[in-house]
C-alpha cells in the first residue's frame, strides 16, 4: 500500500519536475516474467524513482545495507521494496549477509518478480560508465540455477540520460535495450560459473554502452556539450519519426564519438576550436541571449501571439501563482540548505519538493475548507497540481517574450554586433560540417556512435 501511494505522488512530481521524458523500447519489459532491470547510475535515488513511475508492474529495489540499521526505518524500506545489500567498500563487516540479500532475490525471481539493480555500484553525475559489478549476473544465473534454467528470467539493460539531472525544468530519455536470457547461458554456467558470469557481464556492459554517451575526458565532455548547444539542433531532422529527444540522444553519441575521435588524430585542431566556440557562446550569454535567437530569422508574430495569450490567460496564472508559490520557494528554500553530494542534489529537490508540496496543499485546502465548504477545499486540493502546471507553461512563455525583447532591443541598437554574431556562428557551423565530413570519410560505420 505505501509503495503504491509513493509511487503515485511520484508520478505527479516526476513529470512536473520534468520538462519533457522520452522513453523508448518499454514495450520490451515483459508483464509477468522474473526480470533484472540493469540501469545506469547519475542520479542517487531519482533513477530508481524515475524507472518505477514508468514501469507498469512492481519493482523491489537492491539498496545500501547502512541504511537498515534502525529497526523502524528497516521496516519502512521493507514496504517500499527494498532489499539491503552490503557492498565491502562500506560494510565490510556485513558482507557475510548478502547471502540472505541473494537468497531473497532468488525467490523475489522464484515468483515472477522484478528486481532493479545498478550495476555500477554507486551513483556519479557523469558521461560514462563505471566498471560494473557482478552481482547481477551472479544473482540471475543462481535463481535459475536453483530452478534447472526453467524460470526464463530476462535482464533489461535500461541507459538512462538526463540533460542535467539536478536542474529543474530539464529532460530524460530513457532507452531501454534488449533483453539478455540467461536460460541461453545454461551450458556456459553448467562447465563454470565464472565463465557464465562473464559473459552475461560483457553482454550487459556492450548493451549500457549501446544506451548511453559515453565520454571518459571531463575537457572532452564539456566541449561536447558546447558543440551539442552550437550544431545539434542543426544535424535534427524534424521530417523523422523518433522525437527530440530519441533524436537527440543519438545525435549526442556521435558527437561525442567524433569530438574523442579528433582529439586523438587533430588534437591542435580541437584546442583550437574549443577555444573560439566558448568565445561565442561567452559573448552570446554576456548579451543575455541564446544561440538560438542567432540561428533562427527573427520573427515579429511569435512575439504580439505570446503577448496575446499572456494577457488572456493572466486570471488562470494567478490562481496556479498563489496556489504554489509557498511550496515552490519552500521546497528551494530546503534544498538549497542540504549539503549532500553532488549526485544527490537533482534527488533531494525532487524528494524534498514532493512532501513539501502535498503537506502544503493539504494545509491550503484545509484553510479553504474552514472559511467555505469541505467541497471547495476538496476542489481545491484536485485543482492546485494542474493549475500549477499551467502556470508554470505561462512563466515559461513569459521568459520565451522577454528574451525575444531583448534581442529585438539589442537587435536593433547594435546590428553590427549581432551580424558579427552570426557569421562568427556561421564559421564555426561550417568548420563542424568539415569536421563531420572529414570524421565520416575516416571511420567504419561500426565504429561511430550510432
Amino acid at each position: 500500500m505505501l509503495y503504491r501511494i509513493l509511487k503515485w505522488l511520484f508520478v505527479l512530481t516526476v513529470r512536473g519536475y520534468f520538462r519533457s521524458i522520452s522513453i523508448r523500447g518499454l514495450e520490451q519489459i515483459p508483464a509477468n516474467k522474473p526480470i533484472l532491470l540493469a540501469a545506469n547510475h547519475t542520479s542517487a535515488f531519482m533513477d530508481p524513482i524515475l524507472l518505477a513511475v514508468h514501469i507498469h508492474r512492481p519493482i523491489y529495489f537492491l539498496a545500501r545495507g547502512s541504511a537498515f540499521r534502525k529497526n523502524w526505518i528497516a521496516w519502512i524500506l521493507g514496504k517500499l521494496h527494498m532489499i539491503p545489500v552490503y557492498r565491502p567498500e562500506f560494510e565490510p563487516d556485513e558482507v557475510s549477509r548478502n547471502e540472505e540479500t541473494f537468497a531473497r532475490c532468488f525467490d523475489h525471481l522464484a515468483t515472477g518478480k522484478a528486481i532493479l539493480i545498478f550495476p555500477e555500484g554507486v551513483s556519479k553525475t557523469e558521461r560514462r560508465l563505471r566498471p560494473l559489478k557482478t552481482g547481477i549476473a551472479r544473482i540471475g544465473l543462481g535463481a535459475e540455477a536453483r530452478h534447472d534454467f526453467q524460470l526464463d528470467v530476462q535482464i533489461i539493460p535500461i541507459g538512462i540520460n538526463y540533460s542535467n539531472p539536478h536542474r529543474f525544468q530539464s529532460d530524460v530519455f530513457v532507452n531501454v535495450g534488449h533483453t539478455i536470457d540467461l536460460s541461453e547461458y545454461r551450458q556456459p554456467f553448467s562447465q563454470d560459473p565464472r565463465t557464465a558470469t562473464r559473459l552475461v557481464m560483457d553482454k550487459l556492459q556492450a548493451e549500457l554502452e549501446r544506451r548511453t554517451v559515453i565520454i571518459e575526458d571531463e575537457r572532452l565532455a564539456i566541449l561536447t556539450g558546447l558543440i551539442e548547444k552550437l550544431y545539434r539542433s542543426e544535424l535534427r531532422d524534424d521530417t523523422k519519426a523518433q522525437d527530440k529527444l530519441h533524436q537527440d540522444f543519438y545525435l549526442s553519441r556521435e558527437i561525442a564519438t567524433a569530438v574523442q575521435w579528433f582529439d586523438q588524430h587533430h588534437p591542435d585542431q580541437v584546442v583550437a576550436f574549443e577555444r573560439r566556440i566558448r568565445a561565442y557562446l561567452h559573448h552570446v550569454e554576456r548579451l543575455n541571449l541564446r544561440d538560438t535567437q542567432l540561428r533562427q530569422p527573427f520573427q515579429r508574430m511569435p512575439i504580439l501571439r505570446i503577448g496575446f495569450f499572456l494577457l488572456a490567460g493572466f486570471p488562470l496564472f494567478l490562481a496556479g501563482w498563489l496556489a504554489n508559490i509557498l511550496p515552490f520557494k519552500l521546497a528551494e528554500w530546503v534544498a538549497g540548505r542540504i549539503r549532500v553530494r553532488e549526485d544527490f542534489v537533482g534527488s533531494i529537490r525532487l524528494s524534498a519538493g514532493m512532501f513539501i508540496f502535498l503537506f502544503t496543499y493539504l494545509i491550503q485546502a484545509g484553510g479553504v475548507a474552514l472559511f467555505t465548504s469541505w467541497a471547495t477545499g476538496i476542489a481545491c486540493l484536485l485543482l492546485f497540481y494542474p493549475v500549477g502546471l499551467y502556470a508554470l507553461y505561462y512563466l515559461k512563455s513569459v521568459f520565451h517574450l522577454r528574451y525575444s525583447l531583448d534581442y529585438l532591443f539589442i537587435r536593433q541598437k547594435r546590428s553590427a554586433l549581432i551580424l558579427r554574431l552570426r557569421a562568427i556562428r556561421q564559421e564555426l557551423i561550417q568548420e563542424l560540417e568539415a569536421g563531420k565530413e572529414s570524421f565520416l570519410s575516416h571511420t567504419d560505420p561500426e565504429q561511430k556512435g550510432v
